[in-house]
């Protein structure tokens, strides 16, 4: 048995400087500062307007090993890189005798893959277009042939819908379950995780739109130029006065989407054919990529929630964002962004016709 790595490199260039392995460390993209839009509506900006995103980077580790169902990259000297991990508390302290291979394998998983909870971060739509496949363009760019990719357990139509339209190897993806998965690797390949970068990085962005909508033919969604995205479908965070909302909105010319059972193509032509979007926060505003500029987004926000991450990716497609703040149907959620939203109806009114609508 083996011990559970508790030690960390806290960046992960520098554990190559340190040993003298700069070569094996290439940036894809330079750090990048930016200077984006306030976000528009009638309450005061809740985040500042300038970012950085840090550089992008594809790592080789020479028999660098990945352990438990997370894949945490591990360095020859049990450095874990946690630049590119998320921390679970596992309740255990030995690893199984590692598996070796010759190959050159590449990791794709990032955050939590935790089959005995049912919690998995790649089964999330905005950590999935955002967070696993722009991994997939820093390997590309990086120019190493890979032999075997791991990624989590896959569960999702979108999931194997977006891969194929990548045009992905799938005979070469390896499916982790295991909790005390543990692999090593001749050469383990670790590509920078754009959330760890500092949110979606503008190259992120821009491979997912090139990839999917302008790569993708699809034809315009007549009389779906005003859409309203109801999160009714989901166990929580939905719009508890939903009836009440969609009633204005109808007024309005509004349609409500259930995306769930949409597919990638459909969600495609459909947000590509849309003009304005008013959706609660969730993962579906994720879609917002496959918008033309000048789209409004007017995105229903938690008061108790702070997170500009829709705004983001607004500011990089070059929409017109606005942020309703709401309050929360009572009582309150165990964590806050598990509440569910009430919409003030003469809020909603006013900001609409803020945006000119």
């Amino acid at each position: 048995m083996n011990e559970f790595p508790n030690t960390f490199c806290e960046h992960t260039k520098d554990w190559f400087i340190e040993n003298q392995l700069q070569h094996l460390y290439k940036v894809i993209y330079p750090g990048e500062s930016v200077h984006f839009q306030i976000p528009k509506g009638l309450d005061p900006p809740r985040w500042g307007t300038e970012l950085f995103f840090k550089e992008a980077f594809v790592a080789q580790i020479p028999k660098g090993r990945v352990v438990t169902s997370n894949c945490y990259a591990v360095t020859p000297d049990n450095l874990r890189m946690r630049d590119t991990e998320l921390n679970y508390p596992f309740d255990f302290t030995t690893l199984p005798q590692a598996e070796y291979t010759a190959e050159t394998v590449a990791t794709l998983i990032f955050g939590y893959n935790l089959p005995e909870i049912n919690f998995f971060t790649h089964g999330i739509y905005g950590h999935w277009f955002f967070d696993i496949l722009p991994r997939i363009h820093l390997l590309e760019q990086s120019g190493i042939l890979i032999d075997k990719y791991l990624i989590g357990k896959l569960h999702h139509p979108f999931q194997y819908e977006s891969l194929k339209m990548l045009g992905f190897p799938m005979d070469k993806l390896i499916q982790v379950e295991k909790r005390d998965f543990h692999l090593q690797a001749d050469n383990l390949i670790v590509p920078a995780v754009p959330f760890m970068l500092g949110g979606t990085p503008s190259w992120a962005f821009r491979y997912i739109s090139q990839q999917f909508k302008e790569h993708t033919p699809v034809e315009k969604m007549h009389g779906f130029e005003k859409i309203y995205i109801t999160r009714r479908d989901a166990k929580y965070r939905f719009v508890a006065n939903e009836d009440e909302v969609m009633g204005f909105l109808s007024t309005k010319g509004f349609k409500q989407i259930v995306l769930t059972p949409m597919s990638t193509r459909e969600k495609i032509s459909l947000f590509s054919s849309a003009q304005v979007i008013v959706s609660p926060f969730g993962s579906g505003n994720a879609n917002i990529v496959f918008c033309n500029p000048g789209t409004k987004l007017i995105e229903l926000s938690l008061q108790q929630v702070v997170d500009p991450y829709f705004w983001i990716l607004s500011n990089h497609g070059k929409l017109e964002y606005y942020e309703l703040i709401c309050d929360i149907e009572q009582p309150p959620k165990p964590t806050a962004a598990g509440d569910n939203i009430i919409v003030d109806i003469e809020k909603l009114k006013q900001v609409l016709e803020l945006a000119g609508i």
